[in-house]
């Protein structure tokens, strides 16, 4: 991805495995080559057609998300700081509820992890994100919490994304049940094999039978 974007055009798509090589849905993630004589503001017909199949958005929604992408951000492309505002746009919650979480959004969001989040990606991590089956959902949330994006999680690297979703979920009492004994509860229960990591199929497994944990833990509801 180049430090301009411009709008892809569709035969200058290719499909990124740079996240995972397990079949999982960053398969569907597109990197896009720069395309010096498009303009930022256009989307071909073909590069419609082609979002919509990968994000499974309706072709008008792909548009008014382009447009809103663009707007504000000429070079196509969102760092931290950027991310943080714009996400605002995704969420009903208060602003000062998503300052935490929106940062390590950014991370899951940020798939070939180059520091920045680009159209395609945003599109298909909102498209994930929001609209989803949960297994897609909960794929995107370990890369949440994977601070040091490894592949595995540890009780040291749960803990701070959790007193973020905390903050998002507006609970008062944090004392009562601190996000470090939440933890390393947690890590008990995901870490089937006892060595001291989590991957991400014990993460997906667990939280995909337990409810009560995956409604605190998941930022993707």
């Amino acid at each position: 991805m180049g430090n301009t974007k411009s709008v892809p055009s569709a035969e200058n798509m290719t499909t990124s495995h740079e996240r995972t090589s397990d079949g999982s849905i960053i398969e569907s993630v597109e990197s896009f080559t720069i395309n010096k004589k498009q303009k930022q503001s256009e989307l071909s017909d073909r590069d419609i057609q082609f979002l919509s199949s990968q994000t499974g958005l309706p072709a008008d929604e792909v548009l008014e998300w382009h447009h809103k992408f663009f707007q504000d951000n000429p070079d196509g492309r969102l760092d931290r700081v950027q991310f943080g505002k714009f996400y605002r746009l995704l969420r009903n919650e208060p602003p000062e509820r998503l300052n935490l979480i929106s940062d390590h959004i950014f991370r899951a969001f940020d798939v070939d992890g180059n520091g920045y989040v680009e159209f395609g990606e945003f599109l298909l991590g909102f498209a994930i994100s929001s609209r989803g089956d949960l297994r897609s959902r909960l794929d995107y949330a370990f890369e949440c919490y994977d601070l040091d994006s490894n592949g595995y999680l540890t009780e040291g690297e749960i803990a701070p994304v959790l007193r973020a979703m905390y903050t998002l979920l507006g609970i008062q009492h944090v004392q009562d049940y601190p996000p470090e004994e939440v933890a390393k509860d947690l890590m008990n229960k995901l870490d089937v094999s006892k060595d001291g990591r989590v991957t991400k199929d014990e993460f997906i497994y667990y939280l995909m039978k337990d409810g009560i944990y995956r409604n605190t833990v998941n930022p993707f509801h």
